[in-house]
């Protein structure tokens, strides 16, 4: 038995001085409360104790430099979960990608299956991020697949239960059809690389669509330019009508330099949504394929968080969810229980696992992250056991 004492506990509402007990792997009682002679102490020395962070969107690890560390979640996906939970991703669910094709598809959900099986896997369920996309956004965005059922059902009968939740395109005309499917199989539907209008989005949410993949990325005006004309800014984007649809729950990625989100549009969603439905994400991508620092500092290619391909798209990033997390922080002014909320609690409550994971609540797994005033993370445990940096 372990218990962290002299902490500042963090719960989704409020934050309390206290301590929290767990045993194997499982907390068993946090709060107001003295810790058995018999448990092993840790000391956070007045730090805040929270819940494991929990990504819901990531392609893979990858670093900066000239030899970086690079794991894709095709071919490594616990070696990728590994990565990030050395920096307090405690959860995550693997993105495949619509650029990717069937056997990149089908290799990743095998491996995904095999480390979940081990039991002791950061990896929750696996996330289709399309393949069923519009072809009009995104990086690589050509490479979206047509839909067909044989295509549907080949990746999602592979993966079976192990998908939890699948990025589409809801102005699509196989839309209708696609979203019934993802019901009858239990796939939470995310709406994303899209043009939708409130018509398309009305109906994808009375079908079941509950999460908006990276806001303001790789979404376009459902009514073209028009509105130029008349007002001088372009209107009615598919991001307005998003975040002016009640009870989503809304991604964003927070690189340092506000590339993904500007620091406005953060703020501006959080004021929009409320705490209780945003979302941080990292998008990391599986690959790194140019140098930051082959770059001026005045480039956003000089970033060493954010990811271009070989063609100069922005192509996600090089976040740890920590590193978001700082940045979401920084651009927002939140408070350290607001973060932990956004980046723990909300993504565990969006894909309804919020019974195992995304707070220090009785029961939960014993997925605790300590960190200081500035998020920056101090210690790291995963079902109750210490992760070396």
């Amino acid at each position: 038995m372990k218990a962290i004492i002299n902490a500042k506990l963090v719960y989704p509402d409020s934050v309390q001085e206290g301590a929290i007990l767990f045993e194997n792997g499982r907390i068993i009682a946090s709060g107001d409360i003295i810790p058995p002679e018999k448990a092993d102490l840790i000391d956070a020395k007045g730090m805040y104790v929270g819940p494991g962070l929990v990504d819901i969107h990531c392609h893979g690890y990858a670093e900066a430099g000239e030899n970086p560390t690079v794991y894709s979640m095709v071919t490594h996906p616990a070696e990728a979960a590994r990565a990030h939970l050395r920096h307090g991703t405690t959860s995550v669910t693997p993105s495949a990608a619509y650029s990717w094709n069937r056997e990149d598809f089908l290799t990743c959900i095998r491996n995904c299956q095999a480390d979940i099986k081990t039991g002791n896997s950061p990896i929750l369920g696996i996330h289709f991020e399309g393949p069923f996309t519009n072809p009009k956004y995104g990086s690589n965005s050509k490479s979206a697949w047509k839909f067909s059922e044989e295509a549907c059902d080949a990746i999602f009968n592979a993966a079976g239960s192990d998908v939890l939740h699948c990025t589409y395109a809801p102005e699509l005309p196989f839309a209708p059809a696609f979203e019934e499917y993802l019901a009858k199989r239990g796939v939470i539907a995310d709406v994303g690389h899209t043009e939708m209008s409130p018509d398309d989005l009305n109906r994808a949410v009375k079908n079941g669509a509950r999460i908006v993949t990276h806001l303001f990325d790789a979404m376009g005006c459902w009514r073209g330019n028009d509105s130029i004309s008349t007002t001088g800014v372009i209107q009615e984007t598919a991001a307005e009508v998003a975040l002016s649809t009640p009870g989503l729950y809304y991604e964003l990625i927070c690189d340092s330099r506000g590339v993904h989100v500007k620091p406005a549009n953060v703020r501006l969603a959080l004021r929009t949504a409320g705490e209780d439905h945003i979302i941080v994400i990292t998008d990391c991508a599986e690959f790194a394929s140019h140098n930051p620092a082959d770059y001026p500092e005045d480039s956003p290619m000089s970033a060493p968080d954010l990811n271009y391909n070989s063609a100069g798209e922005l192509s996600g990033s090089r976040l740890t969810l920590s590193d978001a997390a700082v940045n979401f922080k920084r651009f927002t002014g939140a408070d350290v229980r607001t973060v932990f909320k956004c980046a723990a609690t909300n993504p565990a409550k969006a894909l309804r696992v919020d019974n195992r994971v995304g707070s220090i609540l009785t029961g939960r797994d014993a997925n605790l992250l300590i960190v200081d005033e500035d998020f920056k993370v101090q210690s790291v445990y995963f079902h109750g056991s210490k992760v070396e940096a």
